[in-house]
């Protein structure tokens, strides 16, 4: 069995492969000052919910946008597991290719939304995922990723927001009951879904403008995805575990 694990700068998703089959998926906060034993007794506890014993992972592939957690993890795998971890990054054998200027950057995440996206749709196909920043990427119809965009995150962007201004405050991220706040809170609730959705559609078509991708699959993931298909135009389909079925794409690969 595979256990694969994403790790972001505010979540930890930490999935459960039995082949292709993804078993369970569980998100956690990711705290930054985690030790090896404590990411595995978390992991452990989770299996043991599974009734999965730990001697039945026998892979474990890692994609993290959090240096200092990548450690911890490949640790808590050799400790835990007996497993050497896979840690995704441009450098290792991929489905798809990287054409951009300097790979070293593209984050694993944006890496495994590709591979998965591409491999369920074809290309082109474009990923966004809102996390804490929202992401744009793109895959051409021959598999190649070419790049994207990075903007805040609606979480991101609604504490910075609450932070710089004195009488305004974090709100819950959802649709409002209508465009037009009748409160603070409701103009804050619309402002930061509607904001969304404009952005991400403008985003859109701008990278299709350009690209000349007119049959592109757009795709959201990421843990604010929820609810945007319904409003966006150019987003109708959402796949929660992209990132983890990346993943696993990728730890088959290699």
């Amino acid at each position: 069995m595979l256990l694969a694990v994403d790790i972001g700068n505010t979540d930890t998703v930490v999935g459960v492969y039995e082949g292709e089959r993804l078993r369970d998926q569980f998100r956690v906060a990711s705290q930054h000052h985690l030790t090896s034993d404590e990411a595995g007794f978390f992991i452990t506890g989770l299996l043991d919910r599974m009734q999965v014993p730990n001697e039945k992972i026998d892979n474990v592939v890692i994609g993290s946008v959090v240096p200092p957690l990548t450690s911890v993890y490949e640790e808590t795998s050799r400790k835990y597991f007996g497993c050497s971890p896979l840690i995704v990054s441009a450098h290792i054998k991929l489905p798809i290719r990287i054409e951009i200027d300097q790979p070293d950057e593209v984050g694993a995440d944006r890496i495994a939304n590709s591979v998965a996206a591409y491999h369920k749709f074809g290309g082109p196909v474009i990923v966004v995922d809102f996390g804490t920043a929202t992401t744009f990427d793109i895959v051409s119809p021959d598999g190649a990723y070419i790049g994207g965009v990075i903007i805040p995150g609606p979480a991101t962007s609604m504490a910075e927001l609450a932070r710089k201004a004195a009488r305004l405050f974090e709100i819950r991220i959802e649709k409002p009951d209508s465009v037009v706040g009748k409160s603070t809170a409701g103009a804050l609730k619309s402002g930061l879904f509607y904001g969304k959705v404009g952005q991400t559609d403008f985003i859109v078509k701008k990278i299709i403008e350009e690209t000349g991708f007119t049959t592109s699959q757009v795709i959201a993931t990421g843990g604010w995805a929820t609810g945007i298909e319904k409003a966006s135009e150019t987003i109708k389909l959402i796949e929660p575990s992209l990132t983890l079925d990346g993943l696993r794409l990728i730890s088959e690969q290699n």
